[in-house]
């Protein structure tokens, strides 16, 4: 693969990836449309996970590593969406640490989920 074409791929996949950060301060962290918030979150994370993936197989890397990082996409997704869940109080997103089990209070308000 050329430099510029490694360079234009750099630039594609910063640009990707803010609009993905940006998608999800506007989706998740503003408003407090609970349910749109736990509708578009699986698909969501699914999708942003995709693109990731997306890339890495793009860039070709060994392909054990390769192999590897897109294995590991799987249960971090998952855990990922099972492990956020939205307040119905203040709308705000709370996560377990550890990814190891749904939180059952809200990390902002100390409301019950």
């Amino acid at each position: 693969m050329s430099k510029i074409l490694q360079q234009d791929l750099l630039i594609v996949l910063m640009v990707i990836w803010l609009g993905i950060s940006a998608g999800s301060v506007m989706l998740f962290q503003r408003g407090s449309d609970v349910q749109r918030k736990r509708k578009l979150w699986p698909g969501y994370t699914i999708f942003s996970n995709t693109v990731i993936a997306g890339f890495i197989i793009y860039m070709q890397p060994p392909l054990l590593m390769m192999i590897g990082l897109v294995t590991l996409l799987l249960p971090l997704t998952w855990l990922t969406i099972r492990s956020t869940k939205f307040c119905d109080s203040c709308g705000k997103a709370s996560r377990s640490p550890f990814f190891m089990k749904p939180p059952t209070e809200c990390s902002h308000c100390k409301k019950t989920l």
